[in-house]
């Protein structure tokens, strides 16, 4: 065999296994359990503070990233798990967070409402309500 022949084959092999090496670098990527385990986490903390009711967009976003995120470790997609596992995260700590927001919000509406009956009872019953001083003259 000649040498320019020869160095072309080693090429070609030397090629092959590069090709080989990242590939299976890209399949070798761990499965990113912890980011999973924290974005079920966070989805379980939403669906328990009703985000489903009160932040319903924020949780669709969520479960829908979840079942990518399910098909992504089914085809040994690994790092896409990972990117939508903490995509999930962040949309359920959010959820979480505004159905919180939005369940005080009631209860804060909620006694203001209750405050102001009781100022009216009290202003309209004189003998079980509230007697200001008489001012001294």
């Amino acid at each position: 065999m000649t040498l320019p022949r020869m160095s072309s084959r080693v090429r070609l092999a030397v090629s092959g296994l590069a090709v080989a090496a990242a590939l299976s670098a890209c399949a070798s990527a761990p499965i990113p359990e912890q980011q999973i385990t924290l974005a079920k986490d966070a989805v379980n903390r939403a669906v328990s503070a009703e985000a489903t009711q009160y932040a319903p967009l924020e949780m669709k976003s969520a479960q829908d990233k979840m079942f990518q995120m399910e098909r992504a470790l089914g085809e040994k997609q690994y790092p896409q798990a990972r990117l939508l596992a903490e995509q999930i995260e962040a949309d359920a700590n959010l959820a979480e967070r505004k159905s919180r927001a939005v369940k005080w919000q009631r209860q804060l509406t909620d006694a203001r409402s209750g405050i102001q009956v009781l100022k009216q009872e009290m202003l309209q019953d004189p003998v079980t309500g509230f007697n200001p001083p008489a001012t001294a003259q």
